[in-house]
């Protein structure tokens, strides 16, 4: 199988490209920039893996592309010929959002739609677009785990942006008859994840702590919300699966079906520091809208692609603070050199 990869040097682009090539596939990792996304150092290993996973140069082939410019993706799909395409690419911060929505407007809905085209206009490539559980906007409590059957309320530019491109994804679908499965991804985490997103940097902060390099104080946001939380292993796996068998023209919750409170996470990532941690609100870091409680329902991905989380919140939350250690242990011995 040939893939082709956008975001291939983001977080999850990273997982996602080592999982096929481990799997036998050929791969092209498309990015507007060729470098790893996590603002900690190095690699190491848990349970055996190398973590962030290190991109083998076998089988793979990484190339800077800007997807806002409609020619250059356009090459790049001729050129490759891929059997299926993992849409990845996209300003990803809802918090960001606020602060730039033109620029999150033009990549998450022009970049897409430039790859679609591409497609239609010359490629045969089955296609994984991965959308964002914040297209749902508020819930009340009594509507969780929420379907792909409710309707789309976003809060935030980044969310509007989502919506717009999984309605984009879907005409063009309908259209055009594109092979295309759209996610609606919840909160994901895991080793390699930067400091913009909230449990890492909770466990940054955390680490630092236990090394003695920040006073016991954990500055956060609103943590009096609840999230239906990944490890970003278990979504590659989904994103794979649904490329396999999910159904075209269908959207998919990607989810584990429970919720996780950031106040419970941020409980278990003090208490890895060793020491009584006091916690505070930085008013720098609250949202101008948030949403209180978002769980999905993963019920049509469990049913059509037999997937399953594997990676529990504990292992989860444990393994993104030993790399936060790890790194923090690794630039503290670097300084000393």
């Amino acid at each position: 199988m040939k893939a082709l990869v956008t975001g291939a040097s983001g977080f999850v682009g990273g997982y996602l490209v080592s999982r096929l090539a481990a799997g036998g596939a050929e791969v092209l990792g498309l990015d507007s920039a060729v470098s790893a996304a996590g603002d900690g150092p190095g690699h190491f290993e848990i349970d055996g893996q190398v973590v962030p996973p290190l991109v083998p140069e076998e089988r793979v082939e990484i190339r800077q592309c800007d997807l806002l410019d409609a020619g250059a993706v356009e090459q790049a799909v001729s050129d490759w010929a891929p059997d299926v395409i993992f849409h990845l690419a996209a300003r990803s911060s809802a918090a960001r959002s606020f602060k730039d929505p033109g620029g999150t407007m033009r990549t998450n809905v022009m970049g897409t739609l430039n790859l679609l085209e591409a497609v239609r206009r010359g490629g045969k490539a089955r296609i994984i677009v991965t959308g964002s559980a914040e297209e749902y906007g508020r819930r009340t409590p009594d509507e969780m785990p929420i379907s792909e059957r409710a309707p789309v309320e976003p809060v935030s530019p980044y969310a509007a942006s989502k919506a717009a491109q999984n309605i984009l994804v879907m005409q063009y679908h309908r259209a055009f008859g594109i092979e295309a499965v759209a996610t609606r991804s919840f909160s994901h985490t895991g080793p390699g994840q930067t400091t913009t997103f909230v449990l890492p940097s909770f466990a940054k902060q955390c680490a630092e702590i236990k090394a003695g390099l920040r006073e016991p104080v954990l500055r956060t946001g609103n943590i009096e919300v609840t999230r239906d939380f990944l490890d970003v292993r278990d979504v590659v796996e989904a994103y794979v699966l649904l490329a396999e068998r999910g159904m075209s023209g269908a959207t998919y919750n990607v989810c584990s079906g429970s919720g996780l409170a950031l106040s419970d996470a941020v409980e278990q990532l003090t208490a890895m520091t060793g020491v009584e941690v006091s916690v505070e609100t930085d008013p720098q870091l609250l949202r101008p809208a948030d949403v209180p409680v978002l769980t999905g329902d993963n019920g049509r991905l469990v049913e059509d692609c037999g997937w399953s989380a594997v990676i529990g919140r504990r292992k989860m939350l444990g393994d993104l603070f030993a790399w936060w250690e790890a790194s923090v242990t690794a630039s503290r011995e670097e300084m000393q050199r």
